[in-house]
């Protein structure tokens, strides 16, 4: 029998409020390894057991108490090749929603990331049995819900949840710890059933999803122009400003490019790597961090065709005040559609701006399937603690959101402004961050917008970037945010 074959589980909790939650983390489970899934209470654990096939292995996410209580197959019962019995914590109790804390020590969960530190929190019992004491179920949920975001209201002044924010520090976003575990489980059950684990020929070859927020198209160009040029000089000194001057002059005189108009440069590195990406543009805004171009402007309506051209992506940016407010969202959308005659599967909201559940609700409600929003603006890593799509949860009415999720995990400015580290340093966290995001169903998602090619404010980072790029092409599959969130409906739909 091959690793790649299904196996059947059957997952047995409590029959309590907190059921929904942690169905939604072994539903993520079975959707992200493949497997058919079973859910029951302890009373019906006898009846699914009785009913046809017997499942290969049964998953108790149970108290002590819970285990004393339940009974156990009779032997004339078919039984389960493996029952693992998931220690369940305090997490899902009274403090729920009221402590932003964590199921377990945070080092525990750091260490069972890997392979020798996740054995110590497994226990062999009977033949059959192995016992995790470590509630990794909750530990999941967690991440996946963002739930410390629930109940830690502290908003920077772009209304936006930080790293800097999180109980936990910026080392637990390193890697997908999500995924992380869920590959230790997949290790323990198929050891415990007397399969081989995967080996290095089934290595997961990363996915990169490379994609460009249209914020504005040039540096120079009217007040906000005005505004950023006069910024720049401010910032620097006496020779930086007439250095600055001197070159918005030579560009609005026609003489220089923008700076900001980087697509033909872009284009011609995409087209030489067969690397096809998403662009996220605009459909409205008038906040002055808003976009600086019309959608009937000749510059956008190139920029359409050449996206439709190349094979690329068109995603919405939804404005700045949008994060809140489904009709702008829906009114942007028609708009962007309409002017592009390109349909729109996904978004990405401007500035990150995300309110958890609001904005998933209202990007559904405009008839978008997925939101690639999900990432820290000052720290690159992995926000939900995962690696490729998921269904996120609503914590508040306990159920999953109509909405695929695809996390950012780098942003250009994350690293050039809020980390504030130079190129040379930049190419080693994506280099590091792109082969943490391997893993079954991963995406590694970048952000890169046209501004980096200006290289007065960013200096070594289009070629940092540019480098990055070409380096990783040999080692890596390019697709499209819609592509991948296709491909996960599929998965839904198989998998359930």
């Amino acid at each position: 029998m091959s690793v790649s074959e299904a196996i059947q589980i059957l997952f047995v909790r409590a029959a309590d409020e907190f059921a929904p939650c942690a169905d939604y983390v072994m539903r993520t489970f079975a959707r992200w390894i493949g497997w058919p899934l079973q859910i029951a209470d302890f009373s019906e654990r006898t009846q699914a057991l009785r009913a046809g096939d017997p499942p290969v292995v049964e998953v108790l996410y149970a108290t002590e108490e819970d285990i004393s209580q339940a009974k156990a197959p009779t032997p004339a019962q078919p039984r389960p090749k493996l029952t693992v019995w998931v220690e369940r914590s305090r997490f899902f109790g009274p403090n729920f929603l009221v402590l932003p804390d964590l199921p377990e020590a945070p080092a525990a969960l750091l260490e069972a990331a890997n392979r020798d530190g996740f054995r110590k929190y497994v226990e062999r019992g009977e033949a059959g049995t192995l016992k995790l004491s470590l509630d990794l179920v909750a530990a999941a949920f967690w991440f996946l819900s963002r739930y410390e975001e629930y109940v830690v209201s502290t908003p920077d002044a772009h209304g936006r949840f930080l790293c800097a924010h999180s109980i936990l520090g910026p080392e637990f976003y390193e890697e997908p710890l999500v995924n992380r575990w869920f590959e230790r489980i997949e290790e323990m059950i198929l050891g415990g059933i007397g399969r081989a684990p995967a080996g290095p020929e089934t290595e997961q070859v990363p996915t990169f999803v490379l994609t460009h927020d249209v914020d504005v198209l040039r540096k120079y160009r009217g007040l906000s122009g005005l505004r950023r040029t006069v910024g720049a000089m401010m910032r620097g000194n006496a020779r930086e400003a007439t250095s600055e001057i001197r070159m918005a002059s030579l560009v609005l005189a026609g003489l220089r490019r923008d700076p900001y108009d980087s697509f033909d440069d872009l284009f011609a590195l995409k087209e030489r790597l067969g690397a096809p990406s998403t662009f996220y543009l605009m459909g409205g805004g008038s906040a002055p961090l808003d976009c600086d171009y019309r959608l009937e402007d000749q510059p956008i309506r190139e920029l359409f065709m050449r996206i439709s051209a190349n094979g690329d992506e068109l995603g919405l940016h939804p404005s700045y005040e949008t994060f809140r407010s489904p009709e702008l969202i829906a009114q942007e959308a028609r708009a962007l559609a309409e002017a592009s005659g390109q349909e729109l599967v996904g978004a990405r909201q401007h500035y990150l701006r995300i309110a958890l559940p609001e904005t998933w609700y209202a990007l559904a409600q405009a008839g978008l399937r997925y939101d690639a929003s999900l990432g820290f603006a000052d720290r690159a890593g992995f926000r939900c603690g995962w690696s490729g799509c998921f269904r996120p949860f609503d914590l508040e009415k306990r159920q999953e959101v109509p909405m695929v999720e695809l996390p950012l995990v780098v942003m250009d400015m994350t690293l050039a402004v809020y980390e504030n580290i130079p190129s040379q340093l930049a190419l080693e966290r994506l280099a590091k961050l792109l082969a943490a995001s391997a893993t079954r169903g991963g995406a590694f998602v970048l952000l890169w917008h046209n501004t980096l090619n200006d290289k007065r404010m960013f200096p070594g980072y289009w070629d940092t970037f540019e480098y990055f790029v070409f380096a990783s092409a040999g080692s890596v599959r390019f697709e499209t945010a819609a592509r991948l969130c296709e491909a996960y409906e599929l998965r839904l739909v198989n998998v359930g």
